[in-house]
């Protein structure tokens, strides 16, 4: 049920209940100032309620009688005939009750009669008789020896108006204590539906204002507005959550890429600061040795260069502003390409490549996805613990995407450590020597090169056989039908 129907049918019920509120205190209002009670007040009603025909009829005929000859009301004819009409009719002499119908009981008669009014002031009015209710109206006279007369016409009235004035102020009350229970199991439903599920997201916020998001909402059952919310809330706290820890981890990255920022240059800086030294100092005393330690400083220097560039292009492409020139690329003559450049980079290494018949062709930017292919052979070579080295690169076809594996005998990448490879400045060897070389960012740019082209890239490794890192690109339409 929704919250907008319970709260509807809320305020229906107050609504009646206040209707049954208002009636109850208008009621008491009126017995209050008259002094009369309920009962009372609805025989008052009923006194100026209009008599049927064969009422009017019986009465007056019984009234002109009691007026002229009251005498014959001892001995009249044609109570009988009333009684069949459905008329009931009593007639006093003094306190004794002379006649009445069959079904009216004389002895409570007796006790309920109206008292004797000569001037016939209140005729009209209800009267008990063992628990049945009577409309009446009344003549009283003096009988000829100056006895007090009545003459009364009875009219049985109807259940539900007998019911109401015996049982009216129970039944109020059975009413308002319903109402009070009704109220009370709606404040209730109403607080376990909808206000329990408020403090509990209250709670939840209050969690998360004090950076506590190691918890979990409880769930609401239902569909209603409160169940959407808690868990839209739930969903808000789930994401907040990564958020922050993604914010962690890129905070932990940033803090791990100054420290291995700051490493990487003092090295090289260290270096060229201490061979200008010895060339200041007199160490380097001949021409040859100034000249090698100045080769050495240069050859730091360039490497600090080609550690920035990486850095800069790596953060571009961590930025997406990297432009990227995509057009149709040969695999097959890109990768013959390569593996002659590589041939002639690294003479003693055995490099073969393995091409489909088939040309195989993909949208790319030839040189950085050239970039990437040089930077896993040059991996390759660079880790390689083998006298003869082994590269292998295969270009096959599956289905709608061209896979390109390059191999290797090198001394294998440890399981452990296999997801790793791809993390910016990862290196095998974790002491960082620049003895092996590199920033530890060249897979990662190729990583972040091969998804901009909606690849996706993977190592293979088994220590002491070697490593295969595989790219899997997609094919141009033509070419994937």
């Amino acid at each position: 049920m929704s919250i907008k129907m319970r709260f509807m049918l809320s305020y229906i019920a107050v609504i009646l209940l206040t209707g049954v509120f208002l009636i109850s205190a208008f009621v008491l209002g009126v017995c209050t100032l008259t002094g009369a009670s309920p009962g009372q007040l609805y025989k008052s009603a009923t006194l100026q309620r209009p008599l049927s025909t064969d009422e009017e009829n019986a009465f007056l005929e019984l009234k002109m009688l009691a007026k002229n000859t009251p005498d014959k009301l001892l001995q009249y004819q044609n109570f009988e005939k009333l009684e069949n009409s459905g008329i009931q009719v009593v007639v006093r002499k003094n306190d004794t009750i002379v006649y009445s119908s069959s079904e009216l009981s004389k002895k409570s008669l007796l006790v309920h009669m109206p008292e004797y009014e000569l001037n016939n002031l209140n005729m009209r009015g209800t009267i008990d008789n063992q628990g049945d209710l009577f409309r009446y109206i009344k003549f009283d006279f003096l009988y000829s020896e100056g006895s007090h007369g009545s003459v009364m016409v009875l009219q049985p009235e109807n259940s539900y108006t007998e019911i109401m004035q015996k049982w009216g102020i129970p039944i109020v009350g059975i009413i308002l204590l319903f109402g009070f229970l009704v109220i009370a199991l709606l404040s209730y439903f109403v607080a376990k539906s909808v206000i329990q599920p408020i403090l509990h997201l209250k709670e939840g916020a209050e969690k998360i204002e004090a950076g506590n998001l190691d918890f979990e909402m409880e769930k609401t059952t239902g569909k209603n507005e409160i169940a959407t919310l808690i868990s839209t809330f739930e969903k808000m706290r789930i994401r907040l959550k990564k958020s922050l820890e993604v914010q962690e981890q890129y905070e932990n990255n940033r803090k791990e890429l100054l420290s291995n920022i700051s490493h990487d240059l003092k090295t090289p800086i260290t270096s060229i600061v201490g061979y200008i030294e010895g060339i200041q100092d007199g160490v380097a005393n001949t021409p040859e040795k100034q000249a090698k330690y100045l080769e050495i400083a240069h050859t730091k220097a360039k490497d600090m260069n080609a550690l920035i560039d990486e850095l800069f292009l790596f953060s571009k492409l961590d930025l997406h502003k990297e432009p990227f020139y995509m057009r149709s690329v040969d695999l097959n003559a890109l990768l013959a390409q390569i593996a002659e450049e590589s041939e002639f980079s690294f003479p003693d290494a055995q490099i073969s490549l393995t091409v489909p018949d088939e040309k195989l062709m993909t949208n790319a930017d030839r040189e950085k996805l050239k970039r990437v292919f040089e930077n896993l052979i040059h991996n390759s070579m660079k880790y390689m613990d083998k006298v003869q080295a082994k590269i292998t690169i295969q270009l096959e076809k599956q289905q709608d995407m061209a896979i390109i594996t390059f191999g290797d005998n090198g001394k294998g990448i440890p399981d452990a450590n296999l997801n790793a490879i791809f993390d910016r400045f990862y290196r095998e060897e974790q002491s960082r020597n620049s003895n092996t070389g590199g920033s530890g960012l060249g897979l990662s740019i190729a990583k972040q090169i091969v998804e901009e082209h909606q690849g996706r890239i993977w190592a293979t490794s088994e220590l002491g056989v070697g490593t295969a890192v595989c790219v899997a690109l997609p094919l141009k339409e033509e070419e994937a039908g």
